[in-house]
């Protein structure tokens, strides 16, 4: 208690808050810029986090592990989100159609990149990157569906994807981890496919039954407000305790702090009616954006540089065939499933965005390989991290003009609109001069 009121503590705590302050503010900033030329704030946010991270060294890296846990906070409240979309009703029909969508598209993805990758490194290596490269991150497409007002076939296939996706890649990574260390030949390696695969199910598990037991209470106290003037605050209250909890005990008990998050968001909704349902939806949209703001500078300011080089032409091999995989598997699974036109063209695009999952699914191949051999141990981390900074910069562009031109973003096609009146009146006003 003492060490917590020293000097010294109290300095490097207001140096962090400090810090929040900046980020935030130098993150809108950069985001209001990148909106002014047509690039989603996304992109500015993370732009921002580079001049303060790796270009200008303003924030060290100590100082952004310490701030890690707004990281996940927000991810809390984007999994949240993604679980709110999850409403049985509306997946009744197109249910098993997004469970094989996404298989599909998770398996060409790592089989492209394991093919591609095989090339230049180790089978065992290849494989588990091609396992990494599966997983996609929700927090950039969420925050692009929210912000441009997206409707369609297309955003409620590419929301439940998303969702299945992180369960699917973390059954993914548990059995190519398991294969790449045994393939590695030492005895360290030599894990049997179940006690590789004990982990990731316990992990699913305690997700599972965590986000059920939690959600299953936030729905209750949200159905028993009263219809009254404080029944918004009172339902931030329920959403953010929510989320609080469900992430904080999920990282605690060793679960995913995505999925259990995201199982509770679907378990809310489908208990309540409605009204509370758009009033929930209202108040997370108002009460979300600073956090995000963070995040994404976060996010920004962590990337190194030096990884692109570390990476090499592995990291290449390794986004092309993640780009590929997630097209082309998209495309597969959506003809399979006889979905539109424009999903088959587009869901792949929407699913390229890859941040959090993927970093924390290299931590873990970094800490299972590095005692059999750090030398692929480093591989693999360079090229997943490498690959993040690229995909966090260019994917929400691609995602954004996706959502463009299939014709579901509201807010490009109210601009679309505004400038074929203009367009018409300028005509007229020249035909009557």
């Amino acid at each position: 208690m003492l060490h917590l009121l020293s000097v010294e503590s109290s300095a490097d705590v207001s140096k962090l808050i400090i810090y929040v302050g900046l980020i935030i503010l130098l993150g809108l900033l950069f985001g209001r810029l990148a909106e002014m030329v047509k690039v989603p704030a996304i992109t500015g946010y993370l732009v921002a986090g580079l001049f303060l991270g790796p270009i200008f060294k303003i924030i060290d890296l100590e100082s952004i592990r310490s701030l890690s846990f707004l990281s996940d906070i927000a991810l809390g409240f984007i999994a949240f989100q993604v679980g709110n979309e999850l409403w049985f009703g509306k997946l009744k029909k197109s249910g098993m159609k997004i469970v094989v969508i996404t298989i599909i598209q998770a398996l060409l993805t790592s089989l492209t990149v394991t093919l591609l990758a095989m090339i230049f490194v180790d089978l065992s290596v290849a494989l588990i990157l091609g396992a990494i490269a599966a997983a996609t991150a929700p927090a950039p497409i969420m925050i692009i569906v929210k912000k441009y007002r997206t409707k369609g076939e297309l955003t409620d296939t590419v929301l439940p994807v998303v969702g299945l996706d992180d369960a699917v890649g973390v059954i993914l990574f548990g059995i190519l981890l398991s294969i790449g260390l045994s393939l590695m030949g030492t005895s360290t390696g030599s894990l049997s496919f179940g006690e590789a695969m004990r982990e990731p199910m316990i992990e699913l598990g305690v997700s599972v039954l965590l986000g059920i037991a939690i959600g299953v209470i936030s729905g209750i106290a949200i159905k028993s407000i009263s219809p009254n003037k404080d029944r918004q605050e009172k339902n931030l209250i329920v959403v953010t305790v929510t989320v609080l909890i469900t992430t904080g005990s999920a990282i605690y008990l060793g679960a995913s702090p995505i999925l259990t998050p995201m199982i509770a968001g679907a378990v809310v909704t489908n208990m309540i009616n409605k009204d509370c349902y758009v009033l929930e939806e209202r108040t997370i949209r108002f009460f979300v954006p600073p956090i995000m703001i963070a995040f994404f500078t976060l996010a920004g300011a962590s990337l190194q540089f030096d990884v692109i080089i570390a990476a090499g032409v592995v990291g290449l091999m390794y986004i092309v065939g993640r780009i590929i995989g997630k097209m082309f598997g998209s495309y597969v699974g959506t003809a399979l499933m006889k979905s539109s036109p424009k999903v088959k063209k587009y869901l792949g695009i929407t699913l390229l965005p890859q941040s959090g999952v993927a970093i924390g699914l290299s931590m873990a191949a970094y800490n299972a390989v590095s005692p059999v051999n750090m030398a692929f141990a480093l591989t693999i981390q360079n090229v997943v991290m490498g690959s993040v900074l690229f995909f966090a910069l260019v994917a929400p562009v691609m995602v954004k003009i996706a959502f463009e031109k299939s014709g579901e973003s509201q807010d490009y096609n109210e601009l679309v609109k505004e400038e074929k009146e203009k367009a018409i009146k300028r005509k007229l006003a020249h035909n009557q001069s």
